[in-house]
């Protein structure tokens, strides 16, 4: 670890998968029982599975907006050795990952995608293909946080994102998308919409460190 504290983590941060909720394996939402029916069933995923490792509390919250507004990307690979310890096995059922591209002018001001650390990261740790441009931003959009619907969010998102063509490989392969906050899931579908375009692709997961 690098920049978060032991004793804080096992203290203050709130860890969904130590929880007793069971959970829609699609996309991760909540259910009243093992029966239940989950509200995704109406809507168009196109990712096959979604799982995020910590609720989206105060102490959360304050760790990725410094992670991303305040230059401690070094979070970002404490946050990658955490995923890669608690999620091992659901990432290794993966045969690369790859994550969220940040628009040209949010790169430059911030100087890093803290996504793409992130997978960079876990794919150093569980020795796991990183495919890098395999979605290019087209637009660039206000961020999401700032929109109140989903609606809105997704009507932003809309068009945003290509899937790069020279990525379709002749062998079906398995691709685990990483982000920092899954919210509505707006940005990881459409995200998803354009990688599955590709012939060569046989499922689309989603990994999240939080889920807000």
């Amino acid at each position: 670890m690098n920049y978060i504290c032991i004793n804080c983590i096992n203290k203050k941060l709130d860890y969904i998968h130590k929880d007793e909720y069971i959970r829609c394996n699609r996309c991760g939402k909540v259910l009243e029982n093992i029966n239940s029916i989950c509200i995704c069933k109406d809507e168009e995923l196109y990712f096959d599975e979604c799982k995020s490792m910590l609720y989206y509390n105060n102490y959360t919250v304050d760790l990725i907006h410094k992670m991303k507004f305040s230059h401690r990307y070094l979070i970002c690979r404490d946050f990658a050795a955490m995923l890669s310890y608690y999620y091992k096995d659901y990432i290794k059922n993966y045969d690369a990952v790859t994550f969220v591209p940040l628009g040209r002018n949010r790169l430059l001001d911030r100087g890093y995608n803290q996504s793409e650390l992130i997978a960079e990261t876990i794919s150093k740790i569980l020795n796991i293909s990183l495919i890098n441009n395999i979605i290019i931003r087209k637009k660039e959009t206000k961020a999401l946080s700032s929109l109140n619907s989903k609606t809105e969010r997704i009507n932003m998102i809309q068009n945003a994102f290509e899937v790069n063509s020279n990525y379709n490989l002749k062998d079906k392969i398995n691709i685990l998308i990483i982000d920092d906050v899954i919210t509505t899931g707006s940005t990881l579908n459409e995200i998803s919409k354009e990688i599955k375009k590709l012939e060569c692709i046989n499922k689309i997961g989603v990994l999240t460190v939080a889920r807000a």
